[in-house]
C-alpha cells in the first residue's frame, strides 16, 4: 500500500509540474515524500549480494555447500543414485591450514626480494638424502619386474619411475590418510582454488561411481592426492593404468599398476626415452634473466648457448652428444646469483607433472644417482 500512495504521489507530481510550483501544499508533500526516501538504505546490486555472500560463507553453512557440489557431478555424469550414497563428507580445518601455509610460503618467494643463491643446494640436501638413494637402491632389485614391464611398454627408464615412486610417496609409505571427498570439498568451499577442487571433486566422485576402490579405501594427501604415485582425481581418469592386466588400476596397492600409470603419465605428456633430463653449467660472464625459461620460444642449441658463456661442467661425452642434437633451455632456480642448468624436453614433462624448477631437478638429480648405482 505504501508503494502504490507514493507512485500516485510521484505520477502526480511528473504530470502537475505547474501546479507543483504554485501549490505549498504539493511543496509539502514533496518535501516529506524526499525525506522518506533517504532514511531508506540504499539498494543491494546483485553484485554486491554475490560478494556478501561469499564473504559470509562459513564451515557452517559447509554442508549446503557439499549439496552444491554434488549437483555440479551430477550434471557431469554421476548418478543420483550413487550421491545419495555419499555421505559423511566432512570439514577438514587441517587442510585449510596446510593450503594456507603452502600459499604463504608461493607469496614469500614471488616477492621482490633476491633469491638464496643456494636455495636448491639446501633443497637438494633435504629431499634427496644418501639413505633415500640407498633404499631406492635396494627396492630397484625386489621391483625389476614391474619396473621392466612399465619401461619398456611407455618407453621411460626405469630410473625415473623409481625415482618419481621415492619422491612423491617415500616408496609407496606416505599415501596420506585424509577423506579424499572430504578434503577436496574443504579447499573448494575454501575458496582459493574453488574451481581446481571442485573439478576434483567431480572427478573422485567419478572414480568412487565406477568402483574403482571403495569410499572407504580412497585416501590421500590435505590436497586430494592418491595413492603410491599422488595423482589427483583429474590425473588418475587420465594417466591410471591397469599395469598387470587384472582389470582394475590400482595406484594404492598394486606396483605392476603404480609404475604402469607413472610412465603413462610422462609418455603422454612427451618423454623421450633417447635423451637426458639436462645438465649442470655455468655462467661465465653475465647473461640477461629473460634468457632463461622453459618456454618455447626459449629454446636454443647447446652450441648457441656455449656462444653465449655458457659452460658444461659434466664430462659425460655421451650425455653431451645427445645434448648437442636438441634444442636446450636454461633454467636458474635461484636466478643469476646460483646454479644453472641446461635442460632437455624431457624436463618440461617433470614440471607438467609438478610445476616447480626444485622438484624437476631433483627427480633428474635422483634418477641419475640411482642409475650410477645399478648399472
Amino acid at each position: 500500500m505504501k508503494k502504490l500512495l507514493a507512485g500516485l504521489v510521484i505520477s502526480f507530481i511528473c504530470n502537475q509540474t505547474t501546479l507543483c510550483a504554485t501549490s505549498s501544499k504539493m511543496k509539502f508533500v514533496i518535501h516529506n515524500y524526499q525525506a522518506k526516501i533517504a532514511k531508506q538504505k540504499p539498494k543491494v546490486t546483485q553484485e554486491k549480494w554475490v560478494e556478501d555472500k561469499i564473504e559470509e560463507k562459513k564451515p557452517k553453512d559447509f554442508n549446503s555447500y557439499v549439496s552444491f557440489l554434488k549437483e555440479q557431478a551430477y550434471k557431469a555424469g554421476v548418478s543420483k543414485q550413487f550421491l545419495a550414497t555419499q555421505n559423511n563428507i566432512l570439514f577438514i580445518d587441517k587442510a585449510v591450514e596446510l593450503d594456507k601455509k603452502q600459499s604463504k610460503h608461493k607469496r614469500k618467494k614471488t616477492k621482490n626480494v633476491e633469491p638464496n643463491p643456494k636455495g636448491i643446494t639446501y633443497y637438494l640436501n633435504r629431499v634427496l638424502t644418501i639413505n633415500k638413494v640407498n633404499k631406492a637402491t635396494k627396492l630397484w632389485w625386489e621391483y625389476q619386474p614391474e619396473l621392466t614391464k612399465a619401461s619398456k611398454q611407455y618407453g621411460v627408464p626405469k630410473e625415473y619411475l623409481m625415482a618419481l615412486w621415492g619422491m612423491e610417496s617415500g616408496f609407496g609409505y606416505y599415501q596420506g590418510s585424509y577423506d579424499v571427498l572430504s578434503v577436496l570439498a574443504t579447499l573448494a568451499f575454501d575458496g582459493r582454488r574453488e574451481k581446481l577442487f571442485q573439478r576434483e571433486f567431480i572427478n573422485a566422485m567419478k572414480i568412487l561411481e565406477k568402483r574403482t576402490i571403495s569410499r572407504d579405501a580412497m585416501k590421500g594427501s590435505w590436497a586430494g592426492a592418491m595413492g603410491q604415485s599422488q595423482f589427483m582425481p583429474t590425473s588418475y581418469l587420465k594417466f591410471a593404468t591397469d599395469g598387470n592386466n587384472d582389470g582394475k588400476k590400482d595406484i594404492w596397492n598394486d606396483s605392476y599398476d603404480v609404475f604402469a600409470s607413472i610412465a603413462n603419465y610422462l609418455a603422454t605428456v612427451g618423454w623421450n626415452k633417447e635423451i637426458p633430463w639436462g645438465i649442470e653449467v655455468k655462467l661465465t660472464y653475465p647473461l640477461s634473466l629473460a634468457k632463461s625459461g622453459t618456454q618455447f620460444n626459449k629454446a636454443r642449441s647447446l652450441s648457441d648457448w656455449k656462444r653465449l658463456g655458457i659452460k658444461v661442467l659434466n664430462s659425460n661425452y655421451s650425455k653431451i652428444a645427445k645434448l648437442k642434437k636438441i634444442k636446450l633451455w636454461l633454467v636458474l632456480p635461484n636466478k643469476l646469483g646460483g646454479r644453472a642448468f641446461l635442460v632437455s624436453n624431457n624436463y618440461r614433462t617433470l614440471k607438467h607433472w609438478n610445476n616447480s624448477n626444485y622438484f624437476a631437478v631433483s627427480i633428474g638429480k635422483f634418477a641419475e644417482k640411482i642409475a650410477q648405482n645399478v648399472y
